[in-house]
């Protein structure tokens, strides 16, 4: 995504602003004796190269946002969840199905948030303000389920779409910075697509082995608590991060028009890249995929931890499952 705020490219030492297309070198080239130390400190050597380059403030960003946001939390939410429905709600498997569709609508919504977050600054800042708006929702939503007692189901999904809309928003914010970091240093793109899968993906692995632990020990509606944690550092976020400050402040009408062009001609943008067909036909594919393919999830999941009907699996042996 484009945003109308310029972010520092990497500088030499002499003062000099690097060439986007300039090669960085990834590791140094000295010859290092101990094979095995030299490989254990490679990967720190790699996050120390990649923190002089884009920020250390941006790498740890990434670190909480798909490692402890969107890996650990969202798989620990997955698992919890169904805990939850089937043993505080009791509500059937088909009601839970289509509860958990509800959970997609701020995932689908990812493009107005992208949308937001470029075109309507908050006090000069494009990024920091929607970490901490992401931060407060996923908060709130996971206090009021963990301590408002025996909710109603309309208000536990509620609670539950605002888990999801913290960890959306902070998804985009996340990767409208990386966007920008990419377009300034290219060279380091493949890096930071490395960083998040990697960070993702043992956030997901660590969500999923503890989920049953903690559901076990402090109950559904007591783990589901925990997802306060991972939205309170999105807060701290917001206020760390390292982002220039703009001027395009919208204080007068004049200003709030401008805004509102902007965001008119970005959806204008949007759908003039649509209808070119290397965009539109693979947008169709995976929309009809992810659209008409049919899950039994929830229905697995009352199967596999039924004593009577199922196989009975554990709190602790079912997220391994998963």
């Amino acid at each position: 995504m484009h945003s109308s705020e310029t972010e520092p490219l990497a500088v030499d030492s002499d003062g000099s602003r690097a060439n986007p297309d300039q090669k960085i070198p990834h590791s140094p080239q000295t010859h290092k004796p101990n094979r095995p130390l030299s490989l254990l400190l490679e990967p720190f050597q790699w996050l120390q190269m990649l923190s002089d380059h884009l920020n250390c403030s941006f790498v740890v960003g990434v670190f909480l946002v798909y490692g402890l946001n969107q890996g650990f939390s969202y798989s620990f939410f997955k698992v919890v969840s169904d805990y939850y429905w089937k043993d505080v709600q009791k509500v059937q498997p088909s009601a839970v199905q289509l509860y958990v569709g509800l959970y997609y609508i701020p995932w689908l919504m990812k493009p107005m948030w992208g949308l937001l977050t470029d075109v309507f600054p908050v006090m000069g800042y494009h990024r920091r303000p929607y970490f901490v708006v992401a931060g407060v929702v996923g908060s709130v939503s996971a206090l009021v389920v963990a301590l408002g007692g025996q909710l109603a189901a309309a208000g536990a999904v509620i609670c539950m779409i605002g888990i999801a809309a913290g960890v959306a928003i902070a998804d985009v914010t996340i990767d409208a910075c990386i966007a920008r970091n990419s377009i300034e240093i290219r060279s380091l793109a493949p890096d930071m697509q490395s960083l998040c899968g990697f960070c993702s993906s043992a956030g997901a692995l660590i969500g999923y082995s503890t989920s049953g632990f903690f559901v076990h020990r402090l109950g559904a509606q007591g783990a589901l608590g925990l997802l306060v944690i991972s939205p309170a550092f999105l807060v701290v976020l917001g206020f760390v991060i390292y982002e220039v400050k703009t001027n395009d402040h919208d204080h007068t009408p004049s200003d709030q028009k401008k805004g509102t062009g902007k965001l008119v001609d970005a959806v204008k943008g949007m759908y003039k890249t649509l209808l070119f067909p290397q965009v539109w036909k693979p947008s169709l594919y995976m929309f009809l995929s992810l659209a008409l393919n049919i899950s039994t999830h929830e229905g697995q999941f009352y199967w596999y931890t039924d004593p009577k009907a199922g196989p009975a699996f554990s709190q602790v042996c079912y997220p391994f499952l998963c």
